[in-house]
């Protein structure tokens, strides 16, 4: 039960992570950690630990005997165990960095695993199962040479303990031997004693053993500990009584940079108001996706600050905050589960009407209709049993299932057919009608019905307004539009021809 209750413990702290810190440690790394490493850690509560009580009842049961029966002989025996004690302390030191550097190789082992599975269909296109067969094998080197490592410690106490054995045998013979003929011990009390040490190393035998078990759950342990130790993500402490967005978002002199880079976002200053449709527009890293990371609070600026309704975004409690905005990331993530478990987020209390009403709007209903099993059709591994639209239709709906005041659309048709970015289209007036929206897109020609495009290039806003007065302008955004447009007007010619 306490196994079970730390991995649940630690899968709810890494829930609570901010995004941040998953950008340093890779998924086999988590995994690892959440069941691997607890598993390690059971099994020194439900093995080692009965095994050491028990062995320490036993060596304390025979002590007692020998002091009662020859107090001088068990001296003899007792001064034996000064280099043991040095010796398991040796070994504990030593094999702790090993054991710590096996588990961080079985995560690695674990995390490339996971990355290669997952991009299976590249490596086949390219044939490249070779080259990955061959570094698979090299991770596994990597872990072998670090286990031979401390399996050559572990066996070095398996000798000192039968070493010591033998030396207490052959001490106790000798000088018993001659204590008799003296006739300071008797004959009885000799094979009392000569039974008794070879007694007395098994529980030594037996915590050699189990020292091997403790040190690598010791390992897990401080591994496992590492991430309880991060601080989760700071909910905020401002909970406003409203309920609704009533005023606008407030980008105030905002730079942010990830952890050791530069910056990614330089002075941006942008007032939002309610129910204006934008669009944000720029070359690959311009930025516009860390905007939507900061409005998210799913990380913080360094410098400046945003602005909901008035509220500081690092002061309000970030479940408010999430409960205003609906994203369709670019990236499509469904879950394993019934489609209708993927539209209200295994959220029970959400009626189903109000999820069809969502499919509806989002033109995914009859789609999801003439699958097999309709919205009971089961998902697998990230949705690949639906099409890449169908599934982008099914993230967009569920953004709407949650009825958002402010919707924000990553590169939200960049990944589907022209059909399906038709339909779309047809139903984005309904859809953002009396809502606040912000539209990442690189098809200049899906956000010309916005409000205001903010044009961003390199971290900073160089111009902003609206399709046609920008294009008056022949700046920054005349230039990314007029490319594109002969791009797809020369593509268009070449499908023609």
């Amino acid at each position: 039960k306490a196994a079970a209750d730390l991995k649940d413990n630690l899968f709810q702290h890494i829930l609570n992570l901010p995004i941040s810190f998953f950008d340093r440690n890779p998924v086999g790394r988590l995994i690892t950690r959440v069941e691997s490493d607890t598993e390690a850690l059971k099994l020194l509560f439900t093995s080692t630990a009965v095994v050491l009580v028990q062995d320490f009842a036993l060596l304390i049961g025979m002590s007692v005997v020998m002091i009662l029966v020859n107090w001088k002989l068990y001296l003899l025996i007792l001064a034996l165990l000064p280099p043991f004690v040095y010796f398991f302390y040796w070994f504990q030191k030593h094999i702790r960095p090993i054991y710590v550097e096996i588990r961080r190789k079985v995560a690695d082992i674990n995390n490339f695993i996971n990355e290669t599975i997952g991009g299976l269909p590249v490596i086949q296109a390219f044939n490249q199962e070779k080259n990955f067969r061959h570094k698979m094998n090299l991770h596994n080197q990597e872990k072998y040479r670090k286990e031979l490592i401390g399996m050559k410690l572990w066996y070095r106490v398996w000798f000192m303990v039968d070493f010591g054995e033998v030396l207490g045998f052959v001490l106790l013979l000798g000088i018993g031997a001659v204590w008799a003929l003296k006739g300071l011990i008797t004959i009885g009390t000799l094979i009392l004693f000569i039974s008794y040490i070879m007694r007395l190393f098994m529980p030594l035998r037996g915590l050699s053993d189990q020292l091997n078990v403790i040190q690598r759950a010791f390992a897990s342990a401080e591994r496992m500990f590492g991430i309880l130790d991060s601080k989760p993500e700071e909910p905020g402490k401002v909970k406003p009584a409203i309920t609704q967005f009533q005023k606008g978002i407030v980008f105030d002199a905002v730079n942010f940079a990830y952890e050791g880079r530069e910056w990614v976002l330089k002075d941006i200053n942008l007032n939002i108001k309610k129910g204006e449709k934008i669009a944000l527009v720029g070359e690959t890293g311009a930025g516009k996706t860390s905007i939507i990371g900061l409005l998210l609070r799913f990380y913080e600026p360094q410098l400046g600050k945003i602005l909901l309704d008035d509220y500081n975004l690092q002061n309000l409690d970030k479940h408010i905050l999430r409960r205003y905005v609906g994203f369709v990331p670019q990236d499509v993530i469904l879950f394993p589960g019934s489609i209708l478990d993927n539209l209200r987020l295994f959220d029970e209390a959400i009626p189903e009407e109000v999820v069809y009403n969502a499919t509806k709007r989002a033109r995914v209903h009859d789609k999801i209709l003439n699958l097999p099993d309709g919205y009971k059709t089961n998902l697998i591994q990230r949705g690949i049993n639906l099409s890449q639209g169908e599934r982008q239709l099914v993230s967009f709906a569920r953004a709407l299932v949650f009825n958002p005041e402010i919707l924000i659309l990553d590169e939200a048709t960049s990944s589907v057919d022209p059909h399906t970015e038709n339909l779309i289209q047809v139903g984005l007036t309904e859809l953002l009608k009396d809502r606040t929206a912000i539209i990442i897109a690189h098809r200049l020609a899906t956000i010309q019905m916005v409000d205001r495009i903010i044009v961003l290039h390199k971290g900073s806003i160089v111009e902003q307004g609206s399709h046609s007065e920008l294009l008056s302008k022949e700046g920054y955004y005349y230039r990314l539009y007029r490319l594109q447009y002969l791009s797809t007007l020369k593509e268009e010619v070449t499908n023609d021809a």
